[in-house]
């Protein structure tokens, strides 16, 4: 395969409230605006930081930028745009001069960033049964009540030493009196029903495939593809635990695959199995010589990596397939991270190999 690098384009569009603007270089007259990039990719389960650098942006282009906008930055060898990452503006840094040049750069993370989903996403509403209490009015019955009746007489002493004399005798008898019932608050214990908050259990049988398919949807991240080297099934009940996205990454050890974010869309891949795009890279295509790094033996079963570097070739990212045939190396490989880069005039793609 020999890469072809003629009539190079390069967009840097962004989306706002007050509409789109885009950025483009075409090296041709009225669209001659070169513009520096730096697009990385990587079979990591976290979304790739990428930089725009642009040069002498008038006043209104500057001011056009703000955060949390959706970009993208696309490139290709001819008219037809090819995106190479999409994503989310998260800096704007200061613009700098040199007393020539002023220069704006750019940070945008790629697609969404599900790190930051909470572990209560993972609890689903389930009712139960429990006592309850409430206050209610209740009326006493009437009732008689037993009291006494006093009085008093006029009375004189028919003997003794007093006699002939007056004196106040006191009387007293039984009476019934009616007593109407008063209104009290009352404390009334009932049965009723509570929603509580439990995280989501997973039945012994579940294959792996259908449970992450079940924390993803509950948590609301959205994978674009899910391809699993093994699908186990779960030998008892599984209760979702921690922040999701952790959660899901470590299901997946047991399943051969890796999660990563492939253009801003968050995908499983399985390492080993067949790769969607093949590239075929001989020595007309190297830039300069491979060379072997064993910065990541610990990976990918003890494999260190090539890096190789090409011109840059939009459909080259994280597991796709490179046939090597070049006299310094030779054989099958995909592409575990990499890099599109340019200053402005010298696209190129640098990318890190795993032997097959």
């Amino acid at each position: 395969m020999t890469i072809v690098t003629k009539d190079p384009h390069a967009w840097f569009v962004t989306e706002g409230e007050d509409g789109t603007q885009t950025i483009y270089n075409n090296e041709t007259l009225g669209h001659d605006y070169p513009f520096a990039f730096q697009v990385n990719f990587s079979d990591t389960p976290t979304p790739q930081t990428n930089t725009v650098t642009l040069y002498n942006l008038s006043k209104e282009h500057k001011d056009f930028y703000h955060r949390k906008q959706h970009c993208y930055v696309a490139f290709n060898w001819g008219k037809e745009k090819k995106i190479l990452a999409e994503g989310y503006i998260s800096k704007i840094d200061m613009e700098q001069h040199d007393g020539v040049t002023d220069t704006q750069v750019i940070s945008f993370t790629e697609g969404n960033d599900y790190s930051n989903v909470k572990a209560r996403k993972l609890k689903v509403n389930k009712t139960k049964k429990v006592n309850k209490y409430k206050t209610q009015k209740v009326k006493e019955k009437d009732h008689m009540k037993k009291t006494w009746k006093h009085w008093t007489t006029v009375e004189t002493y028919k003997r003794g030493p007093k006699k002939g004399q007056k004196y106040l005798k006191h009387h007293r008898r039984p009476v019934e009196k009616l007593v109407k019932g008063k209104v009290k608050k009352r404390r009334v214990k009932y049965r009723g029903t509570k929603t509580v908050q439990v995280n989501k259990t997973f039945r012994k049988g579940t294959t792996y495939k259908k449970l992450i398919q079940g924390i993803a949807a509950q948590s609301g991240i959205k994978i674009s593809k899910l391809d699993l080297a093994k699908n186990p099934t779960l030998k008892k009940n599984f209760t979702a635990k921690g922040k999701p996205l952790t959660l899901i990454n470590n299901l997946l050890k047991k399943t051969g695959s890796k999660m990563t974010y492939v253009k801003g869309k968050l995908e499983i891949v399985n390492p080993k199995g067949m790769k969607r795009t093949w590239f075929e890279i001989d020595d007309k295509d190297l830039i300069q010589p491979p060379s072997y790094n064993e910065d990541n033996s610990d990976d990918d079963d003890g494999k260190g990596t090539w890096e190789i570097t090409v011109p840059l070739v939009p459909e080259i990212t994280v597991n796709v397939g490179v046939l090597m045939n070049s006299k310094y190396l030779k054989g099958r490989f995909y592409v575990k991270a990499g890099q599109h880069s340019s200053d402005g005039e010298n696209p190129h793609t640098q990318c890190s190999l795993v032997s097959m």
